[in-house]
């Protein structure tokens, strides 16, 4: 069993590769790779004693990702955390730990330790009410309840507090068998530089009820769009609109950076269609490390004029046939280096020049960049 896409799971057991599914399944898909599976490793099934340990493990890996919050543990924190227990927004989360019985998680999905078990069998021969759990008095929890919460790039790079406003039934009353609705305000803390589709969970936060555990709500982190930037991991990238006399003979790019600082960058090299410029630490924190920063990394639109007279076409081919001459890396380091040999002479004496010296110009423009 191999995962189907690359995990980005921290250190440990890869849950979803156990079970051949990717980190974006949803529930459905758990438990149809689960039953799959389960059906195909069961030792008593195939009377293979060798198979309990794969068996063990499907059941874990189900017993992980079917709950919300595990699931949402595991994608976060990873099996290292999930099995170490993790802070929460209300208090420590405990550790995860699994009962190692893998013929009870069977049995608690088919309702059967029959090794023969399948869908088609629950289907026919439906469990009787008492085999349910509220036919038994007792609880079932909700399904979580999934938010979206859109941060700007701002707060990505500062981090801090953001307060979110929920509305749900609380059981009242003595008997606590009435419910009332009521808001809460829930405080959900925001590392710098967290990753988009980071998971923050609020264990049982949702409508209370008589006869159920109440849901965990779930924020997923999104980025709210930038006018000028995007991000790709802890990089941020923008686009800067250009001549194509600035893209050949250099320029000057000012950013307005997310924190209000104004950056000037110059660009001196020919600017190509593939030519990125590359600003470090001025990107967005790195999770792990906040007090380090992604790059900034400005792409090019050139704009190319719509129509040139013939004089101008004239000075533009001169210009590239002159530049014929001298497009020999080594011969360009040679004038530069007699050139700065001619200056270093006698500091003391200064250079005469012919001022319509056109060789000299270009020989000081060389060394000048």
């Amino acid at each position: 069993m191999s995962c189907t896409e690359p995990c980005s799971c921290p250190r440990g057991i890869d849950y979803y590769g156990v079970l051949s599914l990717k980190k974006n399944c949803d529930d459905l898909e758990i438990k149809a790779a689960f039953r799959r599976l389960a059906i195909r490793y069961n030792p008593i099934r195939a009377k293979d004693e060798s198979l309990w340990p794969i068996f063990s493990l499907v059941a874990e890996a189900y017993d992980v990702l079917s709950d919300p919050l595990k699931r949402a543990i595991y994608d976060q924190f990873g099996e290292e955390g999930l099995k170490n227990g993790v802070p929460g927004v209300e208090g420590f989360i405990q550790p995860y730990i699994y009962h190692g019985e893998p013929m009870r998680t069977y049995r608690e999905f088919f309702g059967t330790e029959s090794p023969y078990a399948d869908l088609f069998h629950v289907l026919t021969q439906p469990p009787s009410v008492l085999e349910f759990p509220e036919g038994r008095g007792l609880k079932r929890k909700e399904e979580p309840l999934i938010k979206t919460l859109y941060l700007t790039l701002l707060e990505v790079l500062l981090g801090g507090i953001k307060k979110m406003k929920i509305q749900r039934l609380v059981l009242v009353g003595d008997e606590k068998s009435t419910t009332v609705t009521k808001e809460k305000i829930l405080t959900i803390p925001i590392k710098p530089g967290m990753p988009t589709g980071t998971r923050i969970i609020f264990p049982e936060e949702g409508d209370q009820g008589p006869t159920k555990i109440p849901a965990d709500v779930i924020f997923i982190t999104e980025d709210r769009p930038h006018e000028t930037f995007r991000r790709e991991g802890s990089d941020l990238h923008m686009t800067v609109d250009i001549f194509l006399r600035e893209a050949l003979t250099g320029t000057v790019v000012t950013v307005n950076t997310l924190d209000d600082r104004t950056l000037r960058i110059p660009i001196t090299s020919v600017i190509t269609p593939n030519y990125r410029k590359y600003v470090p630490s001025e990107g967005l924190p790195f999770p792990e490390n906040p007090k380090e920063k992604g790059d900034l990394i400005i792409t090019f639109n050139i704009e190319f004029p719509v129509y040139l007279p013939v004089s101008n076409k004239a000075y533009v081919k001169k210009a590239f046939d002159t530049s014929e001459d001298i497009k020999h890396t080594e011969y360009v380091h040679r004038l530069i280096l007699a050139s700065k040999m001619r200056r270093n002479v006698d500091t003391d004496v200064p250079v005469r020049r012919d001022p319509n010296d056109e060789e000299a110009k270009e020989l000081d423009f060389m060394c000048d960049t």
